[in-house]
């Protein structure tokens, strides 16, 4: 009984299946791909079949060379005669320890002229070879057991692996019932097997396995007490450890699957890589290291090989696989296989490999990896400088091609030409761009159907051939696969790229789970320790009425408006810094860094200045850096150099030095930056869902000394953080697709309103895929259609946006996944798409500044939870489908609370309160202001920031005539900057605010630089051309200075005409007369502008329309019919010369 439970009888029943001709999968181990892999073939060999000088078996590995190169044997033979066989094991011997067995095995050695190319042969690529096909299954499996390695010694390892007499693999084994297991296998290799040794020397071996019946571990190098095992394991509840077999030991895939022989060929030829890593200037090191991928590795590479020979290229693939994973790798194995495979007429399955990654450091490190997996020079290409590059390189026949997705996006359209080719793309991190229109780009280069071709052969292409090459830019196409590489898939990249289930959701198509990469060690739980702080402030309202609002909308203004002030600032300063004091910088053997993600960019120079401030008034003796793209900060160009003292390199290196301990961002690196030293992340930033994952999880690269990680938490709720984790937590899945039905049960209730014909939709399609289409033509077919919907009630219209919308979007989706190949539906959909952009949007009554009618009092934070636990819990991330419903519904109308409400709910946890003089100090200066006509005059004449500057210069002044009201309340309000600052926005905008007239007020105020009048738009005196090119011209002229008002119906002196008699002399009335207006001003000064910049209102003064034109301030020139620039001098609109126009462009634009 005792024999059954001893390791021995563990170790006898992998050499009983090693070693059987007939051993097979039997139903509870198999898995996907296993039972493509035949288990068993080895030889048995013992202890004296082994050279322990030589470290080989030399009956195996002279069996293998004399039969699979007869030829060159004969010259070794004739050289060296009955010495030959010494001769070649000797050095062989030598080129093991010089190059290492990998390098051996794959390109073989030379000597006394003979030359044997290899030592192992693997599966050719096609069957053409005979030769090669007949020498791959002459290689020979070997297995000793209880191996004694050393001569004259006892001293054993339980199973030693060899390829042709060549020793790859050694395992230490540990029984079930023995009262050891995996551990104590991972510490024999460590304190009892010795590197210096011949057998375990560097090289020799390709892995040295550790092995129980539960796991398997795994090591490339023995380094004593320093040597590094990885898991690899399977997975169980998508998990750590192996999942139960009902049939044997957990671990059998060991033996079974992995060390089956077409595996170790496998792994030989294709995966086990000498790497070498660079050194911060970017050069390779001296020092190199075998790679072995880990289980999930093998996997997705294999599964993803195999589908595609047997289903060929147009495939999509998602890898969802956790930081941790070794997705980089995992990225270079994929795409060298993908290069050289090939389908069942011996043809290559794909002309290039396309390798895309979203950042430039990323693509750095995949070009890195990729070359040093290729076995040969030139087969990786990188292009990095522009859209020629790309296309010479897939011309010239490179295989494998590195770019990044910024480039990719503008050098698709020049690959047109290339689209009879396949093309196998790699995406890293496909959530990012490969979603968007840049996919529709890359389906458009890479499709089937060539436009150059056709034109070569002189054909015209008909609107039909257009729609239908469109219609096959947007579709799944045939000749592209995508493999998509992503720890964290939004729903549209599941549906995109995921696998559909029977029930009709989506799932990864391979997965390594968050929780998988945490329990094995490979990242950290980064809420593990999770502190949040509560913001408590004071907003007093300032309003006596109380209008209502949409509640979310107000209080994003309101959180805004706070989180952007100095004295926020300052009070998180000081919480920040000094936790970082307290407890971090010590972690980590003292080099723990920390990162502050902030909500704008404009938060990040705020909270830089902040930290230098504080820093320098405590005397604490680190850096802190602000990283940023450039933007326009309080007028001009800011850059990372501006703000960072003597930045002379990239800030990710700056920030590598031990002096530089906390970095700032807003959006720069929260994704795709690695730093193992980062301990604490602060959050002062709204996040949620993936973007939640992607920020939180810079923190979960592991360190040699890092034990732990922190977040502390200004703005989330910690429950909405650990529920955005819990959806990537195992796997991500969408519970249910996306109906493709649904787009047409839209096209069925969008007929239902009667509003457009079908005659419409095909002349429109004709003019769409027709050449040299004029948007006249277009307007011609759309205006019916448009008279159509503004003739029904507010309710219908609504309700056909509403579906039209929703149409557009779904189909614009579904063509992404779906081959409709309906080319009505087609139509329609570009129809739709223009007719959409073309209807009027009805403005909502909120106003775009919530907090004017309040101001900050007092702001003070409170931690609300010390560094509570909250790690993961087993849980599936199921995602609801892309689009829901038929009906277009997605989220409820929200609830309108008064102003008052919001106030009460922002400011339950805010202790300041303004006494009831000083309420009655800041209402008399408001009234003193609003009173002052200069004042209003000065405002509405300038610039926001010059109008704003010279009301703070008026307010002080009316302040210290008004200083003996109230002493303690003025010394409250110039004394103290961050109230002051605070309280001259509040004033400020209170002041904009009263001074927002109707239009009677416009009116009686006459003309000046921001209003004009003009009596008719069609007047008896001027024709009808005419008098639409001066009203344009009032408007470029407005749009050129500072913005302003044009009514129609009133004379220059104020008197008020009205437009009856225009609307009389236009059929439809008030209506053509605004149809008319709008395309005036957008054919004399474009469309994007006059929809986007102009607001038409018509006004009844008495009984008399006016109509109201209101021109914002454009921040580049508006040129009337493209040529002539108008600008407001005084309150005239003059035209400048070209001389003065290039002056007053320069000056006035960017």
């Amino acid at each position: 009984m005792a024999d059954k439970l001893s390791e021995r009888a563990f170790e006898d029943v992998i050499v009983e299946n090693l070693s059987s001709e007939d051993t097979s999968w039997k139903e509870g181990e198999l898995e996907p791909l296993y039972d493509r892999f035949d288990p068993g073939g080895y030889r048995e060999r013992e202890n004296r079949h082994y050279d322990t000088e030589l470290a080989l078996i030399p009956e195996d590995v002279l069996e293998f060379v004399k039969a699979t190169q007869a030829d060159e044997w004969e010259k070794l033979k004739d050289f060296h005669g009955e010495g030959a066989e010494d001769k070649f094991l000797n050095t062989l011997d030598r080129q093991i320890k010089r190059k290492g067995a990998i390098e051996v095995l794959r390109n073989g050695l030379r000597l006394s002229g003979a030359r044997f190319q290899q030592l192992a042969y693997f599966e050719p690529a096609t069957d053409r070879n005979k030769k090669a096909v007949e020498n791959y299954e002459k290689n020979i499996f070997s297995v000793i057991p209880r191996l004694r390695y050393i001569s004259g010694s006892n001293l054993e390892v339980d199973l030693v692996i060899f390829l042709n007499g060549i020793p790859i693999f050694t395992a230490e084994l540990k029984g079930d019932y023995t009262g050891q297991d995996v551990t104590d296998a991972k510490d024999q290799y460590r304190t009892d097997r010795d590197p210096r040794d011949k057998l375990f020397s560097p090289g020799r071996c390709l892995a040295h396995f550790a092995v129980d019946p539960e796991e398997v571990y795994m090591a490339t190098e023995l380094e004593g007490q320093d040597t590094n095992f990885l898991p690899f394991n399977k997975g169980y509840e998508k998990g750590a450890g192996n999942p139960p077999n009902p049939d044997g030991y957990r671990t059998s895939y060991f033996w079974k699957y992995l060390l089956s022989p077409d595996s170790v060929l496998d792994l030989v030829q294709n995966f086990i890589t000498e790497f070498r890593e660079r050194d911060d200037q970017g050069d390779l090191t001296d020092e190199e290291f075998l790679v072995f991928p880990r289980y999930h590795q093998l996997q997705a590479v294999r599964r993803s090989i195999v589908d595609t020979v047997e289903n060929g290229a147009g495939k999509r693939y998602l890898i969802q696989h956790s930081a941790g994973s070794g997705k980089t790798f995992t990225i270079s194995w994929l795409g060298h296989q993908l290069a050289e495979i090939h389908n069942d007429q011996n043809e290559p399955i794909f002309d290039s490999v396309i390798v895309i990654s979203d950042r430039r450091v990323l693509d750095d490190q995949l070009q890195h990896h990729l070359k040093q997996f290729s076995q040969v020079q030139g087969v990786v290409a990188n292009v990095e400088n522009n859209s020629q590059q790309l296309k010479e390189a897939l011309e010239s026949g490179e295989k494998i091609i590195v770019t990044t997705i910024h480039k990719f996006d503008y050098i698709v359209e020049e690959m047109e030409d290339l689209s009879d080719r396949n093309f196998a793309v790699l995406i890293d991190e496909a959530h990012s761009s490969q979603t968007g229109e840049l996919k529709d780009s890359q389906t458009r280069a890479l499709s089937q159907e060539s436009t150059i071709e056709d034109e070569e052969d002189g054909e015209e292409m008909s609107v039909q051939d257009r729609l239908k090459q469109d219609m096959e830019g947007r579709g799944v196409l045939s000749n592209v696969s995508s493999f998509a590489f992503t720890a964290t898939p939004k729903e549209k990249t599941l549906e995109m790229f995921g696998e559909e289930t029977e029930d009709g959701g989506y799932v990864p198509f391979s997965l390594y789970s968050m929780r998988q990469a945490i329990e094995e060690g490979f990242i950290l739980d980064v809420l593990q320790n999770y502190t949040t702080y509560q913001d408590y402030f004071n907003l007093l309202k300032t309003i006596k009425d109380n209008p209502e609002f949409e509640e979310s909308k107000a209080k994003r203004l309101l959180k805004s408006f706070v989180d952007s002030h100095d004295l926020v600032i300052e009070k998180k300063t000081e919480i920040i810094i000094e936790h970082f004091v307290e407890e971090v910088m010590h972690r980590i053997d003292g080099k723990a860094k920390a990162m502050l993600v902030t909500g704008s960019r404009e938060q990040v120079v705020k909270y830089k200045r902040a930290f230098d401030e504080y820093l320098s008034e405590n005397d604490y003796d680190f850096e802190v850096l602000a990283a940023f793209s450039d933007f326009k900060y309080q007028g001009e160009k800011l850059s990372e150099k501006d703000v960072n003292q003597d930045l002379d390199t990239k800030i990710e290196d700056r920030f590598d030095e031990d002096d530089s301990r906390i970095i700032i961002v807003a959006n720069k690196f929260q994704t795709g930056f690695d730093q193992p030293l980062l301990h604490t992340m602060y959050v002062d930033k709204k996040l949620g869902g993936v973007r939640a994952v992607q920020t939180l999880s810079r923190l979960n690269r592991t360190h040699p000394d890092k034990e732990d990680t922190m977040v502390v938490d200004f703005k989330n709720d910690p429950e909405d953080i650990q529920s955005a984790f819990e959806d990537f937590y195992t796997k991500t899945r969408v519970k249910k697709g996306t109906n493709p039905q649904l787009v047409y049960d839209l096209e069925d209730e969008l007929r239902e309103f009667r509003l457009f014909k079908d005659g419409e939709v095909e002349k429109f399609a004709e003019l769409w895929y027709g050449d040299d289409v004029n948007q006249d033509q277009l307007s011609a077919v759309l205006d019916p259609v448009k008279d159509r919907y503004d003739k029904t009630d507010e309710e219908t219209q609504d309700e056909f946006r509403k579906k039209l919308k929703d149409f557009i979007q779904l189909y614009s989706f579904l063509i992404k996944v779906v081959n409709f190949r309906d080319k009505e539906l087609h139509k329609l959909y570009q129809f739709s798409r223009v007719l959409y952009r073309k209807m009027d949007v009805k403005r909502g009554e909120m106003p775009n500044e919530v907090k004017q009618f309040v101001d900050l009092d007092q702001y003070h934070i409170k931690e609300v939870s010390a560094e509570e636990d909250r790690s993961l819990e087993n849980s599936n991330g199921d995602l609801g489908p892309t689009h829901k419903s038929k009906d277009g519904t997605t989220k409820s109308e929200e609830e309108k609370s008064p102003l008052e409400n919001i106030v009460e709910m922002l400011n339950q946890q805010f202790g300041y309160e303004v006494d009831e003089q000083d309420k009655a100090f800041i209402k008399h200066l408001k009234e003193r202001l609003e009173e002052n006509d200069a004042l209003k005059e000065t405002v509405e004449k300038n610039s926001s920031e010059k109008a704003q500057m010279k009301f703070e210069n008026v307010t002080r002044k009316e302040m210290l005539a008004m200083i003996d009201q109230n002493t303690e309340f003025f010394n409250k309000a110039t004394n103290d900057d961050e109230f002051a600052e605070v309280f001259q926005d509040w004033l400020f905008n209170q002041f904009m605010s009263s001074s927002k007239e109707d239009t009677r007020g416009l009116i009686e105020k006459g003309r000046n630089k921001n209003v004009e009048f003009k009596q008719h738009l069609l007047p008896d005196t001027e024709s009808d051309d005419l008098a639409k090119q001066k009203v344009a011209q009032h408007v470029s002229a407005f749009a050129n200075t500072a913005g302003g008002h044009l009514i129609l119906g009133v004379k220059e002196d104020g008197g008020i005409t009205g437009l009856e008699k225009d609307f009389k002399s236009i059929s439809k009335g008030q209506e053509g007369f605004k149809k008319q207006l709008e395309n005036a001003l957008a054919e004399h000064l474009g469309e994007t502008f006059a929809t986007q910049k102009t607001e038409l209102q018509f006004s009844t003064l008495g009984d008399k329309s006016v109509c109201v034109i209101k021109v914002e301030p454009s921040d580049e020139p508006i040129q009337f019919s493209g040529e002539e620039l108008y600008i407001r001098k005084g309150e005239e609109t003059r035209q400048l010369s070209s001389r003065d126009s290039e002056k007053y462009v320069k000056k006035h634009f960017r």
